[in-house]
């Protein structure tokens, strides 16, 4: 190869896109002849960026990372890596000739129905090598997390996936796998590698989702799945029932809980999965952002430890409020939870109406505060 690169690092998330998008990269990468060394986040900290710009020069992948973080990108890179974004997530375009930003976001689709990271990714790794086309359903089972019926970018490894006889169409419309996994569909497969990642984040969870997404879903994975399900089961069991107890915390525009140390052992993901279902109950007010918080060690697997103890935070929207924001009649997410983490020493990314972010543990109060006055604004 001519850049001449031995080595490359692939940043991921820690959910079923974020595997799937890491494993088809992985693939891809190591077709051209480079080595790779993988580490999964829950966040893109500041920390692991500093760290990882300085050092040898290298090829530097983000799988469904680092969206809404290219000026730190940017101005952290000081060995001159090329860095290569396969994210979906709003962005902003790049100027610098290293970063090369493949989000469709910039290319007139979006990231919320056209086009998931792992789809991205799978479009990257089949240009680089056509045979990697056989990976097609990483690219299906990462797209699942968006709802609804398959459309834009996100049809392509679906139709490449129909020619080879990797996926049937059901009468319903959906697919299915046939030929090596006829038992497990698209959604199941989703599952299981969303609490590897998540769940087991701390115990080799998202080493166990890139081998079964390369290799498949072999009978350990899936009884470690299960044993992993079945521990987030009983912490959300105990924070719904904390909550229908109390109810929510209500502010003028935010409703909000904390479950500080509920899911103990798991990544700040979690936390995020919870109010995903919690954002259609009965007990969440329809027009209100839905906050969830919880506390989340420094420690990052294969990487080392962060500085200081931090807060997770995750930001819903329920359905009416969603399609306020889409008209533009209330402000997204993904700019009011960042700005709100950016104010107290953190940082945030996200869609419209799904957004992340941390913060320094201490710091709940006032982040709620800015967080319920830039929600009172009228979207810009």
């Amino acid at each position: 190869m001519q850049s001449g690169f031995k080595e490359s690092l692939i940043l991921h998330h820690d959910e079923a896109d974020g595997l799937c998008s890491a494993a088809l990269t992985k693939l891809a990468i190591e077709k051209l002849g480079i080595e790779t060394r993988l580490i999964c986040l829950d966040k893109l900290y500041p920390e692991v960026v500093k760290d990882f710009e300085g050092g040898s020069r290298r090829l530097v992948v983000f799988s469904d990372l680092g969206s809404g973080h290219v000026q730190l990108l940017e101005s952290q890179n000081r060995s001159k890596n090329i860095l290569v974004i396969l994210d979906h997530h709003d962005t902003s375009e790049s100027k610098d000739p290293l970063v090369y930003n493949l989000n469709p976001e910039l290319y007139g689709f979006s990231g919320e129905k056209d086009a998931s990271s792992s789809t991205v990714a799978y479009l990257f790794a089949k240009t680089v090598d056509s045979s990697l086309a056989t990976f097609a359903p990483l690219a299906i089972i990462g797209s699942t997390e968006i709802p609804g019926e398959s459309q834009g970018l996100n049809k392509i490894p679906i139709q490449d996936a129909e020619k080879t006889g990797g996926v049937k169409r059901t009468p319903s419309g959906g697919v299915k796998f046939d030929g090596t996994v006829p038992w497990l569909s698209p959604s199941r497969a989703s599952s299981i590698l969303n609490v590897l990642g998540s769940v087991g984040y701390y115990r080799d969870g998202p080493q166990l989702g890139l081998s079964a997404c390369i290799k498949g879903f072999d009978k350990q994975t899936l009884e470690t799945a299960k044993g992993f399900e079945e521990e987030r089961r009983n912490a959300n069991q105990r924070m719904i029932e904390k909550i229908r107890k109390g109810g929510l915390s209500q502010m003028k525009n935010v409703q909000w809980f904390n479950a500080k140390d509920n899911y103990t052992g798991m990544s700040g993901k979690v936390v995020g999965s919870f109010c995903s279902y919690l954002r259609y109950q009965k007990l969440v007010n329809p027009v209100k952002y839905l906050i969830g918080m919880m506390n989340v060690p420094p420690e990052i697997p294969r990487w080392g430890k962060l500085p200081s103890l931090l807060v997770k935070v995750s930001g819903r929207a329920p359905q009416p409020l969603a399609k306020m924001i889409e008209i533009g009649k209330r402000p997204p997410l993904s700019k009011i939870l960042p700005d709100s983490c950016e104010k107290l020493g953190g940082f945030g990314d996200g869609h419209t109406v799904a957004a992340s972010g941390v913060f320094p543990v201490g710091r709940e109060e006032p982040f709620l505060e800015t967080l319920d006055a830039l929600a009172s604004n009228a979207a810009r």
